[in-house]
């Protein structure tokens, strides 16, 4: 923890983050912390997503808090409602035995409850522009005694249109206050508001913004649109654990693959922009907690989500702009740990990538599919792994009077050979991966006005799939 203490924290703060398992501040941290500890003036902070930034300025603010009294001083303003959940979370984690109250507002949640809470107490809250603006709205949210306000993820914010909302929930905020923003990229946008609304503010930039791309292997492969679904399925099963996300364009493709791959065994569900946020926090606690391995999402449902150690983006359809792209990218190969992009192209879908190869500046890397043989031999070799763990370990005692009449009714290898099918079923069948044939765009010529399903049958471009939950989500709700 010696890292740690060099940064100005006191002694609880330290052992709150003992018991939290963190030995190391991340960069961002190690800049910001004690500039927002010993120091009064605003902050621009150029910072992605993953690299610790929530408790870069959730510590600080927590140890300069004061008594507190019920009457909100911290307002976190971000731009989805799985973010605002995700970082009172984190802030929450640290307050250790201070008595200061944490609150999420968000669209989706009843206001009722909100008003509730706010009128109960609350010294920090953390939420989306919509709904905090509802609340001022309506005088269930003063900021009489606002001493800080972060806009975290700034760039987000105003790529989702929120800039008016912005404006006007700071025009509700004492003038007297401290005001951090936090953002991936710095576009003009970013610069004008700090520029507008901060007073005398300092720069910090910490990880230079390419360095999750460096660490992330980009990989496109060609292949034919009614070959989509089953190269999907063949890069995950190549894996020997796959954790990632797939991004779909539309609401309705991402039900369909979602639905397929959970046909085909794969821990799987979809996130599209229509779910109810009741149902979308339950997906995302299945996938942090790898109940399920896959998360199958559009852009706009996928803003704000931050999970750890993503081995895989797979871009099933290409993104229409290169900022979308390394949004999309950036979800993995971070804090250290490598991680890899694979973007699926197909002759219709040529073009998007080529803008995004010309812009961004990174050297793609043509790849293969992996062939059925390939796949059967990695999971071959996967299974001969663990089994051989499971020797090693030899906690196996109570079947062993098991396999001893086991033996005596059949050889030693039919025996083994039964137990293997009865525990892997068909994983070493070749024959569950249909052939694929070798595509390239830039030869091979599509019609758009046939649409395919994964399993490559066509379909009407109206079809409709019913959603996993059952429900109709509410529409044109703030987030």
């Amino acid at each position: 923890m010696e890292e740690f203490r060099k940064l100005g924290l006191s002694e609880a703060m330290l052992a709150t983050i003992a018991r939290k398992g963190f030995s190391e501040p991340t960069p961002v941290q190690k800049a910001i912390i004690p500039f927002l500890l010993t120091g009064s003036s605003d902050v621009v902070a150029q910072a992605e997503t993953g690299t610790g930034k929530t408790a870069a300025f959730g510590i600080p603010i927590l140890e300069q808090m004061g008594t507190p009294d019920g009457r909100v001083k911290t307002l976190v303003l971000v731009p989805t409602r799985e973010l605002a959940v995700q970082v009172a979370g984190e802030i929450r984690s640290f307050r250790g035995s201070r008595k200061v109250e944490i609150l999420s507002v968000y669209g989706g949640q009843p206001f009722g409850v909100q008003r509730s809470a706010i009128k109960g107490g609350a010294d920090i809250v953390v939420g989306t522009t919509g709904r905090i603006l509802d609340h001022l709205e309506k005088g269930t949210l003063r900021l009489d005694n606002l001493s800080c306000l972060v806009l975290d993820e700034a760039d987000e914010m105003l790529d989702m249109g929120f800039i008016d909302d912005i404006r006007t929930i700071l025009e509700h905020t004492p003038e007297k206050r401290r005001t951090m923003l936090f953002s991936a990229t710095m576009p003009r946008e970013v610069i004008s508001i700090a520029r507008r609304y901060m007073k005398a503010y300092e720069t910090i930039t910490t990880v230079p913004l390419n360095k999750s791309q460096q660490l992330t292997d980009q990989v496109y492969l060609e292949v034919r649109e009614q070959d989509k679904f089953e190269a999907l399925c063949r890069i995950i099963d190549m894996e020997p654990e796959f954790y990632g996300l797939v991004f779909c364009r539309t609401r309705v493709e991402t039900a369909e693959i979602a639905e397929c791959l959970i046909k085909r065994g794969y821990g799987a569900l979809a996130m599209h922009g229509e779910i109810e946020q009741r149902d979308r926090e339950h997906i995302m606690r299945r996938l942090r907690s790898r109940q399920i391995t896959i998360l199958v999402a559009t852009d706009v449902a996928a803003r704000g989500i931050d999970v750890s150690d993503l081995t895989h983006v797979i871009n099933y359809d290409p993104p229409q702009d290169p900022d979308s792209y390394l949004h999309r990218i950036g979800r993995t190969g971070r804090a250290g740990k490598k991680g890899t992009a694979i973007t699926l192209v197909t002759p219709g879908t040529q073009r998007s990538l080529d803008l995004i190869r010309r812009t961004t500046g990174k050297a793609m890397r043509r790849g293969t599919i992996p062939g059925a043989r390939e796949i059967i031999a990695s999971k071959r070799a996967r299974i001969a792994e663990t089994i051989t763990r499971g020797i090693q370990k030899q906690d196996f005692a109570q079947y062993s009077v098991l396999a001893a009449e086991l033996l005596e009714r059949a050889d030693p290898l039919t025996v083994l050979a039964a137990c293997l099918h009865n525990s892997y079923g068909d994983e070493l069948n070749p024959g569950i991966y249909k052939e694929i044939r070798t595509a390239s765009p830039t030869k091979e010529c599509t019609t758009h006005s046939r649409r395919f399903t994964p399993r490559g049958r066509p379909r009407p471009a109206n079809a409709k799939t019913l959603h996993k939950h059952g429900k109709t989500p509410k529409k044109g709700s703030r987030p």
